[in-house]
């Protein structure tokens, strides 16, 4: 089951993730670069995907970041967390998360605000929900999930656990 958990500060996150902007790189899959579009940074335990996905040490992540990380968790046992950014135009398909991952993951979907035609249209188990600027998400990822094509710049921020 999909859970709305409610919104982080809209304005904090974007000046955050825009602090990360120059650091991203392109998607890869199996140490090749793929064609989405989308470009990532993985903190804490990262992970090179693909048919064989091999872990490695992201950016480090401060005490700030963790605290919230942890209130958004609701616990402190991720380890992990994977920060997006997708381009207009850009979408992720339908899939189900390696087993490389616990089933439990938290998404902050950063997007424009409503008002200008901003909610993401993240599928999820056979229905779309529509994601708000700030809006945080838990949801099982072994459960078919995905997003549609974004009409402008969207990030998204997945606190997970990484099985190491």
């Amino acid at each position: 089951m999909l859970v709305k958990k409610g919104f982080v500060d809209k304005n904090k996150i974007w000046t955050w993730v825009k602090t990360w902007e120059d650091k991203l790189v392109n998607e890869t899959w199996n140490g090749k670069e793929n064609i989405s579009g989308r470009k990532c940074l993985w903190f804490g335990v990262g992970v090179n995907l693909g048919v064989k996905s091999k872990v490695f040490e992201g950016m480090a992540i401060d005490d700030g970041l963790r605290k919230r990380c942890n209130q958004l968790w609701c616990g402190d046992d991720w380890n992990s967390i994977l920060l997006y950014k997708y381009q207009a135009g850009c979408s992720l398909k339908n899939h189900i998360d390696r087993e490389i991952f616990h089933n439990k993951v938290i998404v902050v979907n950063i997007s424009q605000d409503s008002l200008f035609g901003g909610n993401i249209e993240f599928y999820y188990d056979g229905n779309i929900y529509k994601l708000s600027n700030g809006e945080v998400i838990e949801f099982n990822n072994k459960v078919i999930h995905g997003v549609r094509k974004v009409n402008h710049e969207r990030w998204s921020l997945s606190i997970r656990k990484v099985l190491v």
